[in-house]
């Protein structure tokens, strides 16, 4: 096999990847996570790109530090196998200082990581990827060879997910907005496994709500605390469907406290909880100490991104949005919700149970975009 010239690659690792960032196992002095929306295949090998954000500035051998750096692997899915081709350094302001790349890439150099080790995971994270898109993102480099178009293939319906709360057991889900916009339908699965087709009734664009319908009855319904201000320092719980990918579709649970009673620059509409939170968390209930809900989870600081301008990272950075304007919007929209003044302490396992009774997945369906036609070569 003739091997790669891996510099016709390096554009890719300098271009500005989208969103779906996903964690790794990291070490004290930094935070690494794999791009998955950076996956595609390539030349029969699969790509994908590391981020690594450093709690401090780091020696470079040019003289120069660097506070992150962008890794670019290629690998084998089928072998479990992976080798570095690219490495990208990134001072102050995010300003690239250095960049090596493997000129020429060999199969036989690819070699398996060390099991529980950040590539082992980034590997099977992006490996899971590319089997999901069915290794058909194209390479946006390589030039077509002449060919005769076959009958194109349907491509699988894509789809993404979040959280909700029932607030009404005859059907009303409360979730964001940025869950479900840009849509061409609406599903909910319950703690029943139910698959429930639903409909987008309301949304608030300024406190990123969206309120679903589905024409079944749920059992139970959250309820919601009169006295919906967060207060400084309360522990809260967090229930939702964070990484259904990689961590199944059961609702997952964190514990943690209020640290801020504001959001982002001060957003009095939204608070700071100390709970952990990832992609897909998004719309599930903040509750207190009696299981009410007082907040609904709305995004995570990037902490990586903090790092790469500020030097400095962040831990556990987290946003939720208040009660007050969850209770504003059930009400604009005369949803019946239950509240309570209850403040009596339950244990965790029962705020836990509570919390998963009433907090459902919510996916986005697209239409399928026709996968491309296979390409015959001329003899």
């Amino acid at each position: 096999m003739r091997p790669i010239v891996v510099s016709s690659l390096f554009a890719f690792a300098t271009a500005a990847w989208a969103v779906d960032w996903r964690p790794l196992p990291s070490s004290a002095g930094h935070q690494a996570t794999v791009d998955l929306d950076s996956v595609a295949a390539t030349k029969g090998f699969t790509r994908f790109t590391v981020r690594r954000a450093w709690a401090s500035a780091q020696p470079h051998a040019s003289g120069k530090e660097y506070l992150s750096t962008r890794l670019l692997y290629m690998a084998d899915c089928n072998a479990g196998t992976a080798v570095l081709v690219v490495t990208q350094y990134y001072g102050e302001d995010r300003k690239l200082i250095q960049a090596d790349v493997k000129p020429q890439l060999k199969r036989s150099e690819l070699a398996a990581p060390e099991a529980g080790s950040e590539l082992a995971e980034a590997l099977k994270l992006a490996c899971v990827r590319i089997a999901e898109s069915g290794g058909a993102k194209a390479d946006v480099a390589k030039k077509p060879e002449p060919s005769t178009a076959a009958p194109a293939k349907p491509a699988p319906s894509r789809s993404s997910s979040g959280s909700g709360i029932v607030v009404h057991r005859a059907g009303s889900i409360l979730t964001n907005l940025h869950v479900v916009k840009e849509c061409d339908g609406h599903e909910v699965i319950d703690d029943a496994n139910r698959r429930l087709k639903a409909k987008l009734l309301a949304v608030d664009t300024r406190n990123d709500l969206a309120l679903l319908s589905v024409e079944e009855s749920f059992s139970v319904a959250a309820t919601v605390r009169k006295d919906a201000a967060p207060r400084l320092g309360e522990p809260v719980t967090v229930v939702g469907f964070p990484l259904v990918n990689v961590l199944g579709a059961r609702p997952s649970v964190g514990f943690g406290n209020v640290t801020s009673t504001v959001g982002i620059r001060g957003n009095p509409s939204q608070m700071q909880i100390s709970v952990p939170i990832q992609r897909g968390a998004s719309g599930g209930p903040v509750l207190d100490q009696s299981a009410n809900v007082i907040g609904v989870v709305v995004s995570k600081l990037d902490a990586l991104k903090l790092a790469e301008r500020l030097g400095d990272l962040a831990q556990n950075v987290n946003f939720a949005i208040r009660g007050e304007p969850v209770r504003a919007f059930l009400e604009a929209n005369r949803i019946q919700y239950a509240d309570s003044n209850d403040s009596a302490a339950l244990a965790s396992t029962e705020i836990a149970s509570r919390g998963a009774a009433v907090t459902v997945r919510v996916r986005c369906l697209r239409e399928a975009v026709p996968a491309p036609a296979p390409t015959i070569k001329q003899q």
